[in-house]
């Protein structure tokens, strides 16, 4: 592995030093390093890990490197081609003193042409893949590409209807296949998660509409490492015998996203989503659920853009017999106005809470852009959350899967009568065009975590979360 991502470096290397001789083609490079220091206090409320069974380190030191090359060949064609090397700690995997493990790794590699004699633009390769979501929010609490750290294997195709207008987005994406060519045995048994995303974006002065609808497949043995078990399956498909009955699972979600601006400075933001998982196997495993968000920001001032956000979504029933009532989801990156509280659009990893927004209701307030000293932006942001699942379903949950963090963890996601607020203060100062010096803060703390659900041991042991990370953040 090590040698194969050796010589496709180098390969890179010589198309930029060739790309100047060969007019046919044009080689770009672009990316970003950072490396930042973290402290973290009661990351899940505790000194523990999610399940209460491990001591957490409260510093850190962590780097990754994105380095993006496209190999142009007109306005028609291209391929981009992505390498990384994934955020780590200093002295654990390839960052110990003899880096024993490989290192590199492609995060991107696409094709992206148009049909010949149309405008229909076709991507297909590993890419960023995922559905509407407005971007006050980031990016989807469904299926969200990160900014290309979640691409997926898929093919999307965009077909201009009424020229930057309406158009027509059709993608295929297979997002699991556990056993590749082969299964294990002579029996066929479902192993593959397939995605099919249909989108109608429409833009007209003022406004930017996209009604979208996904529909997917998952094979009842596609996920053996459970990566998507916890946005996906209830907590009653833990339950002997466990997992889903059908060999294959339909699953659906279908919403809507919508951006105003035609009373500009005042701006305004909506979602609604609504989705459906294994809806025709056993009650118990079903999930079905809805999630609304809504945002407003205004952009009349030069020093800063202040924004209000809102959003509620279904939450759990005191019954698992039913299945779940929360809205399935598959590699959720979500928040509002940068909080704390969410994995979303920070600029560093591993520094937020990451509660779940699914199940719960809440509000936020955000000054983004603070700018009254040349070269230094801040962002204040406060926000709280509360949840709107049953104490009894989740008490039912913990002891269907096996304890608290196995499937439903203290303080990410809340019952009836349990909140969080939190606020962070971030800094960024550019120490030149390409360099900038990042500080982030963040302060949180849980209210009313219930003892019947996570135990005493735990809910004991709960305190407020604390963070503060520096770093460099160099783009080229």
């Amino acid at each position: 592995m090590r040698k194969t991502v050796l010589l496709l470096l180098a390969l890179a290397l010589l198309a930029v030093q060739a790309g100047p001789a060969q007019a046919a083609t044009d080689v770009k490079m672009a990316g970003d390093a950072r490396a930042y220091g973290l402290f973290f206090a009661n990351r899940n409320f505790t000194g523990w890990d999610e399940t209460g069974t491990r001591t957490e380190d409260r510093t850190t030191i962590w780097q990754r490197l994105r380095l993006r090359t496209d190999f142009v060949a007109n306005e028609n064609l291209a391929f981009r081609f992505g390498l990384r090397i994934d955020d780590e700690t200093w002295g654990s995997g390839y960052l110990t003193a003899a880096n024993p493990q490989v290192a590199i790794e492609p995060y991107l590699a696409y094709l992206q042409f148009k049909w010949p004699g149309t405008d229909i633009e076709m991507t297909a390769g590993y890419q960023p893949f995922s559905v509407p979501q407005t971007e006050v929010f980031y990016d989807s609490i469904v299926l969200a590409a990160d900014d290309g750290d979640q691409a997926s294997a898929a093919l999307f195709v965009n077909i201009p209807i009424i020229e930057d207008t309406l158009a027509i987005e059709a993608a295929y994406g297979r997002l699991l296949d556990a056993n590749r060519t082969y299964q294990p045995t002579t029996t066929q048994v479902g192993d593959t998660f397939d995605v099919y995303r249909l989108a109608l974006p429409i833009t007209v002065e003022g406004f930017d509409i996209a009604p979208w609808g996904l529909v997917g497949v998952y094979g009842k043995d596609a996920d053996p490492d459970g990566n998507f078990t916890a946005g996906l399956r209830s907590a009653g498909s833990f339950l002997d015998p466990t997992g889903y009955k059908d060999n294959q699972n339909p699953m659906w979600w279908t919403g809507l996203a919508l951006s105003v601006t035609a009373l500009d400075p005042v701006n305004l933001y909506f979602d609604g989503i609504y989705g459906n998982a294994a809806g025709s196997d056993r009650s118990r495993n079903r999930r079905q659920g809805w999630f609304f968000d809504a945002g407003l920001t205004y952009t009349g001032l030069d020093w800063a853009t202040p924004g209000l956000f809102g959003w509620a979504g279904s939450g759990e029933d005191s019954s698992l017999s039913n299945g779940s009532e929360r809205l399935p989801v598959i590699t959720p990156k979500w928040g509002p106005g940068t909080a704390f509280l969410f994995d979303c659009d920070q600029e560093f990893a591993n520094n937020s809470l990451a509660i779940d927004p699914t199940g719960t209701w809440g509000v936020a307030a955000a000054i983004r852009d603070i700018s009254f000293i040349e070269a230094l932006k801040s962002r204040l942001t406060l926000a709280a959350i509360a949840g709107r699942n049953s104490p009894a379903g989740l008490r039912q949950a913990v002891a269907a899967t096996g304890g608290p963090g196995e499937y439903v963890t203290m303080g990410r996601n809340l019952a009836r009568g349990e909140w969080v607020l939190g606020v962070n203060f971030d800094h960024s100062y550019a120490l030149t065009e390409a360099l900038t010096l990042t500080l982030q803060t963040g302060f949180a703390a849980p209210q009313g975590l219930k003892t019947g659900i996570w135990g005493h041991r735990l809910t004991n042991q709960a305190g407020d979360a604390w963070m503060t990370a520096l770093g460099f953040l160099y783009t080229f």
